[in-house]
């Protein structure tokens, strides 16, 4: 206990005043001779304890009322042996969930409304001198000042232009980051307030009894920082955590619906064509609830339906669209539904509408005879486009070349370049091949009778730093299978194919892979490399067609033919959706990808077509023509510079933490979407028990806060104590009435 004007206790020496009056009197009586004392002798030994003790109790009140009336005024306060810390300034760091579970509405104000109004009143409240630090936790998490600031007036500012509907809160990583800024803090006692919704996918894991995982990140800090947990949406307030209360209880989850997925069927979509949109709805609820699927393309509604979600189920949808441009676009599904979180309700994938994708044939064996070039077989599977289930017809365009004849303007305008069967490059054909497939084209290498071995792997490989997957080995098989017997000939091994360029043979009625006859083939050894990835094998299990990422792009390599050379399976019914297959998903490949997860940079190759970065007559003294528009999810607008980086242009952007739509806008006016989406695991809108987030906050040591002002109320108490006068006020009245009323009723007694 300490007293805010400790020099007001010499008061309470008036206590001896009472006592010096009532020595005084009994000093000041004097005996008288009376004859008939002797009658009263047994009543004053009857009643003179009695006296004595009415006298004292008296005295003993009188004596109290000064020194109370002094301890009253010298303001006592309990500090519970701590050292009051008074309006000493604070490091406050919050770690605030924005998250998209926080867009749950409340009343009037959703969860996060109420969350930034908590922290606005923590930090209006903070002693002069306070340093401020807010961190947003949702996706990646991230601070809103490269260094603790000490305006409170530009902190709350910034805290009130926050947005939320971020993906999932990563708690492990916030707390990382808050230890780092409560490290650069010059303040001598520190704070980290944690203000969230406690959703079980986000707290789960550290929601058992002595996990102290978090504190051990706050415990390598310099300064030990005081923690407190504020749940925001709790049915109930928290007491403090020295006092678990067994009555703490989470509110249910309610009834939510998402949009967990889309999917579009097609892989090289063209203009006019009809593509099948394929969604994913999920209720996350306990109860059927009934939602309105609406499909927009580039904002514009095309299709509506209503479908019916049992209780905790996925439903799939399928709505059609066409596309009359080509370019980039943006496909939306948002499910309207009476749910508390309409944040998930809405989902988008970005897509290229190709108006012609263009494929080079480079042919390393050019015969005058019918079908026995190598490149004859590969023009006729491009030329059939009106194949199978997907209308590609006047999409793919296929030009031939000879080796000779393979320059840099001959492939300028390639999505892939298909070397078939080509001996060897020169130098110069090397490095533009190799430039073309870095900055995000596609090739396809054929082997054949043809092939300099020798060059493809010291050249063409490169130890694995060139383009080429993996060095051609010895030839393998026999080149008549007729005299093989029926285990030794070698096909395609029948198997569910994962890679989207062939996983139309997974459908029976798409024909059998496995029906064609390999007779001979180069060995490819996959043992080592870590990024090959194996399309499709043979039956004796050698790789038969393998994918590498190269730089921006992708190369694939056949082992063996494109002819009838090797194997039958140019005369085969499946060769024609075999290459198309192929050749469709490597034209229609975008690298970098445009559909990414929020923190993913958003990155943009541009070539010369596309990047108009040559100032025209017009452009000359302007700028624009180097830069490019980013506008993101919130409304918010960045201009980003063109990088020239090995000899190509690119735009990365690094801000797509929320998910949603970021439309880069060209030099040329042309939009460019990307799409960036998180995880729906807060979809569920449940919380951890509340007697989980009291096992969290003992484990973390943490108190439990149940609002702002309760919060400000225990920090009141911890810098200036909890003041007791009033308490010995009140005593000091009832000491008091106490005294008249006893010297009244002694009185009486005495007559």
């Amino acid at each position: 206990m300490t007293f805010l004007n400790t020099s007001l206790l010499a008061g309470a020496a008036a206590f001896a005043i009472p006592l010096v009056i009532h020595i005084l009197n009994r000093s000041r009586y004097r005996t008288v001779e009376w004859g008939a004392m002797h009658l009263l002798e047994s009543v004053i030994r009857v009643n003179h304890r009695r006296f004595r003790m009415d006298q004292l109790i008296l005295l003993l009140i009188r004596c109290a009322i000064p020194a109370l009336l002094a301890f009253c005024l010298a303001r006592p306060v309990l500090t519970g042996n701590r050292v009051l810390e008074g309006n000493q300034p604070a490091g406050i760091v919050i770690l605030l969930d924005n998250s998209y579970s926080m867009d749950r509405s409340r009343g009037v104000q959703t969860h996060f409304q109420m969350a930034i109004d908590s922290a606005t009143q923590i930090i209006s409240n903070a002693p002069r001198g306070s340093q401020f630090s807010v961190i947003a936790m949702g996706g990646r998490p991230t601070p809103l000042f490269d260094q603790p600031i000490f305006d409170q007036q530009a902190a709350i500012s910034r805290l009130k232009q926050m947005d939320s509907g971020f993906g999932a809160a990563d708690v492990a990583s916030s707390f990382e980051v808050a230890s780092q800024v409560i490290s650069k803090m010059t303040t001598a006692r520190r704070e980290l307030i944690v203000i969230s919704d406690f959703q079980q996918s986000d707290w789960n894991a550290y929601a058992t009894a002595g996990n102290r995982g978090l504190r051990q990140s706050l415990d390598n800090a310099p300064i030990q920082a005081d923690l407190h947990l504020m749940p925001i949406g709790f049915a109930t307030t928290f007491k403090k955590r020295d006092q678990p209360s067994s009555e703490l209880s989470s509110e249910k989850a309610p009834a939510n619906i998402s949009v967990d997925g889309i999917q579009i069927a097609s892989q090289a979509i063209a203009v006019g064509q009809t593509v099948p949109v394929r969604t994913a709805i999920h209720n996350h609820g306990d109860e059927t609830q009934s939602a309105r699927i609406i499909l927009r393309i580039d904002g514009k509604q095309t299709s509506v339906t209503q479908t019916f979600l049992a209780a905790d189920s996925t439903s799939q949808t399928l709505l059609t669209c066409e596309f009359d441009t080509p370019g980039s676009h943006v496909v939306e599904v948002e499910a309207i539904s009476d749910d508390d979180v309409s944040t998930d309700n809405k989902l988008a994938a970005a897509i290229t509408v190709w108006e012609d994708l263009k494929i080079v044939i480079v042919d390393g064996a050019v015969s005058r005879e019918p079908l026995k070039s190598e490149s004859d077989y590969l023009s006729i599977a491009l030329t059939p486009f009106t194949f199978g289930r997907v209308q590609l017809a006047d999409l793919i365009s296929t030009r031939t070349v000879t080796l000779e004849n393979l320059n840099k303007d001959a492939i300028s305008d390639a999505r892939v370049v298909i070397l078939a069967n080509v001996s060897r490059l020169n130098d110069q054909q090397l490095e533009f091949i190799t430039q073309f497939v870095r900055l995000g084209g596609s090739l396809l290498v054929t082997a054949g009778n043809q092939v300099d071995l020798n060059w493809y792997r010291q050249k063409f490989y490169s130890s694995g730093q060139g383009p080429l997957p993996l060095p051609f080995g010895e030839r393998q098989g026999t080149a008549d299978s007729s005299e093989s017997s029926p285990s030794s000939i070698r096909r395609i091994a029948r198997q569910h194919f994962d890679h989207p360029a062939l996983d139309f043979f997974n459908e029976p009625s798409n024909g059998d892979l496995s029906d064609a006859i390999i007779e001979q083939w180069y060995s490819m050894d996959t043992t080592s490399p870590e990024d090959i990835t194996v399309v499709a094998r043979l039956n004796n299990g050698d790789p038969l067609l393998v994918e590498k990422p190269f730089g921006q792009g992708t190369v694939f390599q056949f082992a063996t033919t494109c002819d009838t050379d090797w194997t039958d399976l140019p005369t085969s019914s499946v060769w024609v959706p075999f290459v198309q297959q192929i050749a469709v998903t490597l034209a229609s490949r975008i690298s970098p990808p445009r559909n990414i997860e929020t923190g993913q940079s958003a990155i943009l190759i541009l070539d010369e077509a596309s990047a108009d970065t040559a100032p025209t007559a017009t452009e000359t003294d302007s700028s624009s023509a180097t830069m490019v528009s980013v506008s993101t999810p919130s409304g918010l607008a960045e201009s980003l510079s063109i990088q020239t980086n090995q000899n190509h242009r690119a735009v990365e952007f690094n801000g797509t933490r929320k998910p949603g739509i970021y439309t880069m806008t060209l030099p040329s006016g042309a939009p460019v979407h990307f799409v960036a989406t998180t995880s729906p695991v807060e979809s569920r809108l449940q919380t951890i028990s509340a007697a989980q987030l009291n096992d969290v906050a003992e484990a973390l040591d943490a108190r439990l806060p149940g609002s702002a002002a309760e919060y400000l109320k225990q920090d009141q108490l911890r810098r200036n104590g909890q003041e007791i006068w009033k308490y010995a006020l009140a005593l000091l009245l009832a000491f008091m009435a106490s005294e008249t009323i006893l010297q009244q009723r002694f009185a009486r007694a005495i007559q």
